[in-house]
C-alpha cells in the first residue's frame, strides 16, 4: 500500500516537473531569437511590412513552407507591436489594441499549427488571421 502511493506520488511530481519542458520542446528546430523590430519609422510603415508579411504567409500556406510562414509570422506580429507602441492619430486606442491583440493572437495560432505541420488547421486559422487584419485596418483607416 505505502509503495503504491510512493509510486503514485512520484509519477505525479515527475510528470508536474516534465511539464515546462514540454513547451521547450515545441519550437526544436526553431530560431526564436529576438525578432528584430521593423525598420518603419511610422505606423504606416509598419503597417505596410505588415501587409507584406501576411501576403508572405498567404503565399507559404498555399505551398505548405512552415519556415517561411514561421519567420513572416514574427514579422508580423513585430510589425503590429510597433503600430500599438507608436499609435495612430486620429484612432480609436482601445479599438484598435483590441483588434491588434486579436491579430497577433491569429496569427500565432497559424504559426502553432505550422510548427505542428497541421495545414488543415493552418487554413482555417489563415481565414480568421485575415478577419482580424481586416479589422485592424478598419481601426487605421477609421476617422
Amino acid at each position: 500500500m505505502k509503495s503504491s502511493l510512493f509510486k503514485t506520488v512520484s509519477v505525479s511530481l515527475l510528470v508536474i516537473c516534465a511539464l515546462p519542458l514540454a513547451s521547450i520542446r515545441a519550437h526544436e528546430g526553431h530560431d526564436h531569437g529576438k525578432v528584430p523590430a521593423p525598420e518603419a519609422g511610422s505606423s504606416a510603415e509598419a503597417w505596410t511590412s505588415a501587409q507584406a508579411s501576411l501576403k508572405a504567409m498567404q503565399t507559404a500556406t498555399a505551398a505548405k513552407d512552415q519556415q517561411t510562414m514561421h519567420n513572416e509570422q514574427e514579422k508580423l506580429a513585430a510589425s503590429l507591436k510597433h503600430i500599438q507602441e507608436k499609435g495612430v492619430a486620429d484612432a480609436d486606442k482601445a479599438r484598435l489594441d483590441g483588434a491588434i491583440k486579436n491579430a497577433i493572437a491569429a496569427s500565432e495560432k497559424v504559426h502553432a499549427a505550422a510548427d505542428a505541420n497541421d495545414f488543415a488547421k493552418v487554413e482555417s486559422s489563415m481565414k480568421t488571421l485575415e478577419a482580424t487584419m481586416a479589422m485592424v485596418e478598419k481601426q487605421l483607416t477609421a476617422k
